[in-house]
Protein backbone atom coordinates (compact mmCIF):
# COMPACT_ATOMS: atom_id res chain seq x y z
CA UNK A 1 0.00 0.00 0.00
CA UNK A 2 1.28 3.49 -0.86
CA UNK A 3 2.34 5.64 2.10
CA UNK A 4 -0.45 8.26 1.67
CA UNK A 5 -3.17 5.60 1.54
CA UNK A 6 -1.60 3.83 4.54
CA UNK A 7 -1.76 7.10 6.48
CA UNK A 8 -5.41 7.49 5.52
CA UNK A 9 -6.13 3.92 6.65
CA UNK A 10 -4.45 4.66 10.00
CA UNK A 11 -6.53 7.84 10.31
CA UNK A 12 -9.71 5.83 9.68
CA UNK A 13 -8.70 3.28 12.31
CA UNK A 14 -8.04 6.08 14.81
CA UNK A 15 -11.49 7.60 14.26
CA UNK A 16 -13.05 4.17 14.69
CA UNK A 17 -11.15 3.83 17.98
CA UNK A 18 -12.49 7.21 19.07
CA UNK A 19 -16.05 5.99 18.49
CA UNK A 20 -15.45 2.84 20.58
CA UNK A 21 -13.83 4.85 23.39
CA UNK A 22 -16.65 7.40 23.43
CA UNK A 23 -19.41 4.78 23.45
CA UNK A 24 -17.77 2.98 26.38
CA UNK A 25 -17.46 6.27 28.29
CA UNK A 26 -21.11 7.13 27.61
CA UNK A 27 -22.38 3.72 28.69
CA UNK A 28 -20.38 3.98 31.91
CA UNK A 29 -21.64 7.52 32.53
CA UNK A 30 -18.06 8.85 32.57
CA UNK A 31 -18.23 11.12 29.53
CA UNK A 32 -17.85 14.43 31.35
CA UNK A 33 -14.81 13.15 33.26
CA UNK A 34 -13.26 11.28 30.32
CA UNK A 35 -11.38 12.99 27.51
CA UNK A 36 -9.55 9.92 26.24
CA UNK A 37 -11.60 9.95 23.03
CA UNK A 38 -9.67 13.09 22.04
CA UNK A 39 -6.43 11.08 21.81
CA UNK A 40 -7.49 8.84 18.87
CA UNK A 41 -9.30 11.78 17.26
CA UNK A 42 -6.11 13.87 17.46
CA UNK A 43 -4.15 10.95 16.00
CA UNK A 44 -6.68 10.62 13.19
CA UNK A 45 -6.33 14.33 12.45
CA UNK A 46 -2.51 14.11 12.44
CA UNK A 47 -2.64 11.21 9.96
CA UNK A 48 -5.03 13.27 7.80
CA UNK A 49 -2.56 16.17 7.84
CA UNK A 50 0.28 13.84 6.85
CA UNK A 51 -1.81 12.37 4.01
CA UNK A 52 -2.69 15.81 2.63
CA UNK A 53 0.90 17.01 3.00
CA UNK A 54 2.28 14.09 0.99
CA UNK A 55 -0.39 14.50 -1.68
CA UNK A 56 0.35 18.21 -1.84
CA UNK A 57 4.06 17.52 -2.28
CA UNK A 58 3.25 14.99 -4.99
CA UNK A 59 1.05 17.41 -6.96
CA UNK A 60 2.96 20.59 -6.17
CA UNK A 61 -0.32 22.26 -5.20
CA UNK A 62 -3.30 21.95 -2.86
CA UNK A 63 -4.40 18.26 -2.89
CA UNK A 64 -7.82 18.84 -4.47
CA UNK A 65 -7.15 17.18 -7.81
CA UNK A 66 -9.92 14.55 -7.75
CA UNK A 67 -13.10 13.58 -5.94
CA UNK A 68 -11.20 11.30 -3.57
CA UNK A 69 -9.00 14.14 -2.31
CA UNK A 70 -11.92 16.56 -2.13
CA UNK A 71 -13.82 14.33 0.30
CA UNK A 72 -10.71 13.73 2.42
CA UNK A 73 -10.05 17.48 2.51
CA UNK A 74 -13.62 18.10 3.69
CA UNK A 75 -13.13 15.43 6.38
CA UNK A 76 -9.89 17.13 7.47
CA UNK A 77 -11.69 20.50 7.54
CA UNK A 78 -14.46 19.05 9.73
CA UNK A 79 -11.87 17.86 12.25
CA UNK A 80 -10.04 21.19 12.13
CA UNK A 81 -13.24 23.12 12.88
CA UNK A 82 -14.23 20.59 15.56
CA UNK A 83 -11.00 21.24 17.46
CA UNK A 84 -11.24 25.01 16.93
CA UNK A 85 -14.91 25.65 17.72
CA UNK A 86 -16.20 22.54 19.52
CA UNK A 87 -15.02 23.70 22.92
CA UNK A 88 -16.07 27.30 22.28
CA UNK A 89 -19.63 26.16 21.57
CA UNK A 90 -19.59 23.65 24.46
CA UNK A 91 -20.01 20.80 22.01
CA UNK A 92 -17.49 18.23 23.24
CA UNK A 93 -19.98 15.45 22.45
CA UNK A 94 -19.92 16.57 18.82
CA UNK A 95 -16.91 14.29 18.39
CA UNK A 96 -19.04 11.22 19.08
CA UNK A 97 -21.18 12.08 16.07
CA UNK A 98 -18.30 13.37 13.94
CA UNK A 99 -15.87 10.44 14.32
CA UNK A 100 -18.15 7.74 12.85
CA UNK A 101 -19.03 10.04 9.93
CA UNK A 102 -15.35 10.48 9.11
CA UNK A 103 -14.58 6.79 9.59
CA UNK A 104 -17.36 5.84 7.14
CA UNK A 105 -16.45 8.61 4.66
CA UNK A 106 -12.77 7.62 4.58
CA UNK A 107 -13.52 3.90 4.41
CA UNK A 108 -15.78 4.44 1.39
CA UNK A 109 -13.12 6.66 -0.20
CA UNK A 110 -10.42 4.02 0.31
CA UNK A 111 -12.59 1.26 -1.16
CA UNK A 112 -13.84 3.33 -4.10
CA UNK A 113 -12.16 3.90 -7.49
CA UNK A 114 -12.28 7.68 -7.00
CA UNK A 115 -8.54 8.11 -6.48
CA UNK A 116 -7.62 8.74 -10.09
CA UNK A 117 -4.32 10.16 -11.32
CA UNK A 118 -4.24 13.94 -11.33
CA UNK A 119 -3.93 15.85 -14.57
CA UNK A 120 -0.60 17.69 -14.93
CA UNK A 121 -0.80 21.28 -13.72
CA UNK A 122 -0.81 23.89 -16.46
CA UNK A 123 1.70 26.63 -15.69
CA UNK A 124 2.34 28.14 -12.26
CA UNK A 125 0.01 27.48 -9.35
CA UNK A 126 -2.58 30.24 -8.98
CA UNK A 127 -2.66 31.24 -5.30
CA UNK A 128 -6.12 32.83 -5.61
CA UNK A 129 -7.52 29.64 -7.13
CA UNK A 130 -5.99 27.56 -4.32
CA UNK A 131 -7.45 29.95 -1.74
CA UNK A 132 -10.88 29.88 -3.39
CA UNK A 133 -11.07 26.06 -3.54
CA UNK A 134 -9.68 25.32 -0.07
CA UNK A 135 -11.71 27.96 1.81
CA UNK A 136 -14.90 26.91 -0.01
CA UNK A 137 -14.41 23.32 1.15
CA UNK A 138 -13.74 24.46 4.73
CA UNK A 139 -17.03 26.38 4.50
CA UNK A 140 -18.79 23.17 3.45
CA UNK A 141 -17.20 21.49 6.49
CA UNK A 142 -18.82 24.17 8.70
CA UNK A 143 -22.16 23.33 7.09
CA UNK A 144 -21.45 19.65 7.81
CA UNK A 145 -20.93 20.45 11.50
CA UNK A 146 -24.19 22.42 11.49
CA UNK A 147 -25.85 19.29 10.09
CA UNK A 148 -24.30 17.05 12.77
CA UNK A 149 -25.34 19.53 15.48
CA UNK A 150 -28.84 19.43 14.01
CA UNK A 151 -28.88 15.65 14.46
CA UNK A 152 -27.84 16.13 18.10
CA UNK A 153 -30.64 18.68 18.58
CA UNK A 154 -33.30 16.35 17.16
CA UNK A 155 -32.03 13.49 19.32
CA UNK A 156 -32.17 15.67 22.44
CA UNK A 157 -35.62 16.91 21.42
CA UNK A 158 -36.85 13.34 20.94
CA UNK A 159 -35.50 12.25 24.33
CA UNK A 160 -37.21 15.20 26.01
CA UNK A 161 -40.59 14.57 24.37
CA UNK A 162 -40.49 10.88 25.26
CA UNK A 163 -39.22 11.63 28.81
CA UNK A 164 -36.32 9.26 28.29
CA UNK A 165 -33.82 10.63 30.80
CA UNK A 166 -30.96 8.21 30.17
CA UNK A 167 -27.15 8.44 30.23
CA UNK A 168 -26.97 9.95 26.75
CA UNK A 169 -29.51 12.65 27.67
CA UNK A 170 -27.34 13.86 30.56
CA UNK A 171 -24.26 14.05 28.33
CA UNK A 172 -25.88 16.05 25.52
CA UNK A 173 -25.55 19.85 25.70
CA UNK A 174 -28.70 21.84 26.66
CA UNK A 175 -31.09 22.02 23.73
CA UNK A 176 -30.94 25.84 23.55
CA UNK A 177 -27.12 25.66 23.27
CA UNK A 178 -27.49 23.24 20.36
CA UNK A 179 -29.93 25.60 18.62
CA UNK A 180 -27.47 28.50 18.96
CA UNK A 181 -24.59 26.34 17.74
CA UNK A 182 -26.47 25.41 14.55
CA UNK A 183 -26.94 29.11 13.72
CA UNK A 184 -23.31 29.94 14.51
CA UNK A 185 -21.99 27.05 12.39
CA UNK A 186 -24.12 28.20 9.46
CA UNK A 187 -22.92 31.78 9.93
CA UNK A 188 -19.29 30.63 10.04
CA UNK A 189 -19.84 28.68 6.81
CA UNK A 190 -21.38 31.73 5.12
CA UNK A 191 -18.45 33.94 6.13
CA UNK A 192 -15.91 31.41 4.83
CA UNK A 193 -17.82 30.83 1.60
CA UNK A 194 -18.10 34.59 1.07
CA UNK A 195 -14.29 34.84 1.34
CA UNK A 196 -13.93 32.00 -1.17
CA UNK A 197 -16.32 33.68 -3.61
CA UNK A 198 -14.53 37.01 -3.20
CA UNK A 199 -11.26 35.24 -4.11
CA UNK A 200 -12.90 33.88 -7.27
CA UNK A 201 -13.14 37.44 -8.66
CA UNK A 202 -9.34 37.56 -8.72
CA UNK A 203 -9.06 34.55 -11.06
CA UNK A 204 -11.71 35.47 -13.63
CA UNK A 205 -13.68 32.22 -13.38
CA UNK A 206 -16.75 32.52 -15.65
CA UNK A 207 -19.97 32.84 -13.65
CA UNK A 208 -21.43 30.13 -15.91
CA UNK A 209 -18.82 27.62 -14.68
CA UNK A 210 -20.68 24.68 -13.10
CA UNK A 211 -18.71 24.75 -9.87
CA UNK A 212 -19.15 28.51 -9.53
CA UNK A 213 -22.90 28.24 -10.08
CA UNK A 214 -22.98 25.55 -7.42
CA UNK A 215 -20.97 27.68 -4.95
CA UNK A 216 -23.25 30.70 -5.46
CA UNK A 217 -26.29 28.44 -5.13
CA UNK A 218 -25.03 27.08 -1.79
CA UNK A 219 -24.30 30.64 -0.61
CA UNK A 220 -27.83 31.76 -1.51
CA UNK A 221 -29.36 28.67 0.14
CA UNK A 222 -27.68 29.34 3.49
CA UNK A 223 -28.33 33.08 3.31
CA UNK A 224 -32.04 32.27 3.02
CA UNK A 225 -31.70 29.82 5.93
CA UNK A 226 -30.10 32.48 8.14
CA UNK A 227 -32.71 35.08 7.18
CA UNK A 228 -35.50 32.68 8.12
CA UNK A 229 -33.83 32.04 11.49
CA UNK A 230 -33.06 35.72 12.11
CA UNK A 231 -36.66 36.77 11.39
CA UNK A 232 -37.88 33.84 13.54
CA UNK A 233 -40.00 32.42 10.74
CA UNK A 234 -39.05 28.87 11.72
CA UNK A 235 -38.76 27.03 15.04
CA UNK A 236 -35.55 25.63 16.50
CA UNK A 237 -36.64 22.13 15.50
CA UNK A 238 -37.29 23.28 11.92
CA UNK A 239 -33.87 24.96 11.95
CA UNK A 240 -32.26 21.62 12.82
CA UNK A 241 -34.08 19.89 9.96
CA UNK A 242 -33.10 22.74 7.63
CA UNK A 243 -29.42 22.33 8.57
CA UNK A 244 -29.60 18.61 7.85
CA UNK A 245 -31.55 18.93 4.61
CA UNK A 246 -29.40 21.78 3.28
CA UNK A 247 -26.17 19.88 3.82
CA UNK A 248 -27.74 16.81 2.22
CA UNK A 249 -28.25 18.89 -0.93
CA UNK A 250 -24.68 20.22 -0.70
CA UNK A 251 -23.18 16.75 -0.25
CA UNK A 252 -25.05 15.25 -3.21
CA UNK A 253 -24.14 18.24 -5.36
CA UNK A 254 -20.44 17.99 -4.45
CA UNK A 255 -20.52 14.34 -5.49
CA UNK A 256 -22.14 15.18 -8.81
CA UNK A 257 -20.08 18.19 -9.91
CA UNK A 258 -16.76 16.64 -8.83
CA UNK A 259 -17.13 13.73 -11.27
Amino acid sequence: METPRLLLALSTAAFTGAVVQAVLALRAGRWRESRWHLVPMALGFIFQCAFLYLRGQEHGRCPLTNQFEIFIFIGWSIMLLYFLVGAAYRLSLLGVFTAPLLAILQTLALLSPLDQAAKPARGAVNAWLELHASVALIAYAAFALACITGVMFLLQDRLLKRHRINALFHQLPPIHDLAKAITRMMLLGIVLLSIALAASFQINIPITNTKMLFAWGVWALYIVNLLLMWRRRISARQTAWLAIGSFGIVFISIWMISK
